[in-house]
């Protein structure tokens, strides 16, 4: 049996462990010893390690991992891809044992890191759905300042999962991340992007369905979460939300007694009359709002958004051409960003 050794973070918080007994249920190992956990397991080697990922028929892409142990029986890992982004992701857990290295993506169960230590190389592959490449990489040095962590936080239906930047010194925006369905796949490559730019980033499981009374509690604890997670500025708390859930949210957040949220960002979202009604309500209650839209007939539902804001003009609707409903563009290893993201994202929730 592998060693395991959990990613989690260097002290409990009392008041994320408190909200998480009202709905995420978080585990009471986060606070037990990685040692008593790990046992007498001999611990993954730290350091930078550098390299490249084979791709058949493509240019050598540079690869980097990063293997920290910032406290005693603690562990973290970090795969970085300088050219491909969507494949860089922060491991919360690293199994290790016989020298084999594996790691898996967070929220991402088809995209794992196998890797064999042979000396100062890390040596084996990449696993993407059904695509595999291989990978080489020779430690270089110390490992490099950690850029987020993440945490898995169970609950009947599915596991949330927070990402929160290592500097906390400087307080910051956070979201709670709601995708439906269709874009629940590349929901962790966005909590990635923005969690490198110091944006807290709640993901919630995707649900089959969307309404108002049930959204409303979801919300409502997801915002208490994050507003007890250190480097949150708590005045600068939103969501994001898509299709029929940000239908929904923006329905519940016009209503008398809502959850207060700072900002709103719709993506692929319908107008419906009630929807229309809702976001001019937020509009009235100077509740900044984003819309993206990506996917087909993203011109003419963009229109109809435009429209529900008021006509403005510089409305704040933003359509990706190309990308899918997951405002990413279709690449042979990995998709991409649409033209623009992630950072015009960043840029409208850092101007908020």
């Amino acid at each position: 049996m592998p060693a395991l050794m959990r990613h989690l973070p260097t002290r409990c918080n009392p008041a994320t462990w408190v909200l998480g007994l009202m709905w995420l249920a978080l585990s009471l190992t986060g606070c037990q010893s990685q040692q008593d956990q790990a046992g007498t397991a001999t611990p993954p080697p730290v350091g930078h390690y550098e390299g490249s990922i084979t791709v058949a028929g493509q240019p050598k892409m540079r690869a980097a991992l990063d293997i920290r142990h910032p406290s005693p029986g603690h562990y973290e890992a970090e795969f970085t891809v300088p050219t491909t982004s969507t494949l860089s992701f922060v491991a919360d857990t690293i199994f290790f044992n016989d020298n084999q290295l594996r790691l898996q993506r967070p929220a991402r169960p088809a995209q794992v890191l196998t890797l064999m230590l042979d000396g100062d190389f890390w040596r084996g592959s990449l696993v993407l759905d059904s695509a595999k490449v291989e990978i080489i990489l020779l430690k270089r040095g110390m490992p490099t300042p950690s850029t987020y962590r993440v945490e898995e936080l169970a609950q009947d239906g599915g596991s949330a999962w927070l990402f929160s930047p290592s500097d906390t010194g400087t307080p910051g925006a956070a979201l709670a991340l709601l995708p439906d369905t269709e874009t629940t796949p590349a929901a962790a490559l966005w909590a990635d992007a923005l969690a490198r730019e110091g944006i807290i980033v709640l993901m919630l499981p995707a649900v089959d369905s969307a309404s108002a009374p049930l959204e409303t509690p979801r919300l409502q604890v997801a915002l208490n979460v994050l507003r007890a997670t250190p480097g949150a500025d708590t005045a600068n708390i939103g969501v994001w939300a898509a299709g029929m859930r940000a239908a929904a949210l923006a329905e519940m957040l016009a209503g008398p007694g809502a959850p207060r949220a700072a900002f709103v960002i719709a993506q692929n979202v319908n107008v419906s009359s009630g929807t229309r009604t809702a976001l001019r309500e937020l509009r009235k209650q100077q509740v900044p709002i984003l819309a993206l839209y990506g996917g087909s007939n993203a011109t003419q539902r963009a229109m109809l958004m435009r429209n529900a804001l008021g006509g403005r003009r510089g409305a704040p609707v933003r359509t990706y051409r190309g990308t899918g409903p997951d405002l990413l563009m279709p690449e042979a290893l990995s998709p991409r960003f649409g033209p623009g993201l992630p950072k015009e994202v960043v840029e409208w929730l850092r101007g908020q």
